[in-house]
């Protein structure tokens, strides 16, 4: 139907009209060119962050520095708490002394929390025998809020009569304890999740594994990698010791944490000459949290590659390959620019009148 309709239209056109319409389709394509039509709607939807309350306890572990790193990446709101004011930390390292946000007494509501964990340290002998602390665990549990704990704070759990009937791992020197408040333990194994109660060990190696499982079970984490929306190179075409401009636009449902690119040599038939990157340049965030920028510098005369790696904030990974070059000449000729204008305004002339000599040829003819 819809071919005999548009035939149909195109049969009651007179001579003229042809000429009119071509006409216009040439003068459109001398004078706009490529027309970009693949844009996506970069719109951000503004959520809450997710809330955690981290529980320390006197000698804490070192690690807790690298694990408040990696739920800053995250973009969650911290809150650190203990029994006192300052905690001291373990005797791993030079004594650091901590200062925590608040007194876990002056906690009063912890449903404001989407996840409460117990960070790693020595013996928790404070909190495991603290009424304040353990009640806290405890509402916190009814209230289903996510509660983990790491290493040897799983102990802090079965103080608290949490663990009953739950999957946990933990410290093995106090595997007793864990079965003996109804736990099922497993010995040096990734973080388990069971229902509202996350248990890892060995927090210096999963710490990256205990972060996620904790995201897992308070609902935020994804394993999606970035995508890529558009690499611009700028310019393109570079003389020796010009520095060249790399903007990349990406999506992301959780943001990304870190972009790279990664330049590489080619040889005469277009192929790369080494695995290695020549350069890997970290590129900088820009106003928009999913761009990034960076600087290409000392490239010598030649083509190469460009790739970009992609991490987001789970650490996510995508690598999207030759999705930009560069090509770098002793000189470019002044009159380059001139050239391609001439190019284009006389090359698309000289189309458009030879398309209407040879339409209004047909026309005689008929």
């Amino acid at each position: 139907m819809t071919k005999t309709m548009i035939g149909f239209h195109m049969k009651r056109l007179y001579p003229r009209h042809y000429v009119l319409v071509l006409s216009l389709l040439l003068i459109l394509t001398v004078n706009v060119g490529v027309i970009d039509s693949f844009q996506i709607d970069m719109t951000e939807h503004a959520t809450e962050p997710t809330k955690i309350l981290l529980v320390l306890d006197h000698e804490y572990g070192m690690n807790v520095y690298f694990i408040i790193t990696i739920f800053e990446r995250y973009g969650w709101e911290i809150t650190t708490t203990a029994l006192n004011k300052t905690v001291s930390s373990c005797d791993y390292q030079v004594d650091t002394p901590f200062e925590v946000d608040f007194l876990l007494s002056d906690i009063s509501n912890v449903a404001v929390y989407d996840a409460i964990s117990i960070m790693p340290g020595e013996s928790h002998e404070n909190l495991r025998t603290n009424a304040t602390a353990l009640n806290l665990i405890q509402t916190a549990v009814q209230q289903n809020v996510i509660v983990s704990a790491w290493c040897r704070a799983v102990r802090v759990l079965a103080a608290a009569d949490v663990i009953d009937g739950k999957n946990v791992t933990g410290n093995a020197e106090y595997s007793l304890e864990y079965e003996a408040a109804g736990a099922t333990f497993f010995e040096l194994v990734p973080p388990i999740i069971d229902g509202n109660i996350v248990t890892g060990v060995r927090s210096r190696f999963y710490r990256e594994e205990m972060c996620q499982a904790i995201a897992t079970a308070v609902g935020v984490y994804e394993d999606n990698p970035p995508t890529l929306v558009s690499v611009v190179v700028n310019p393109e075409i570079v003389e020796i010791n010009t520095n060249v401009q790399v903007t990349v636009d990406l999506e992301d449902v959780t943001g990304i944490n870190q972009v790279n690119c990664k330049v590489f040599e080619l040889n005469d038939t277009g192929f790369r000459i080494s695995t290695e990157p020549l350069y890997d340049v970290k590129l900088e965030q820009m106003s928009s949290e999913l761009s990034f920028n960076g600087t290409i510098t000392d490239l010598a005369i030649g083509n190469y590659s460009i790739d970009i790696i992609a991490y987001d904030v789970y650490l996510n990974q995508a690598e999207f390959v030759d999705v930009a070059g560069v090509l770098v000449v002793e000189e470019i000729p002044q009159d380059t620019g001139l050239g391609l204008f001439q190019w284009f305004i006389l090359g698309g002339a000289t189309t458009a009148i030879v398309g209407l000599a040879a339409l209004g040829f047909f026309l005689r003819k008929r």
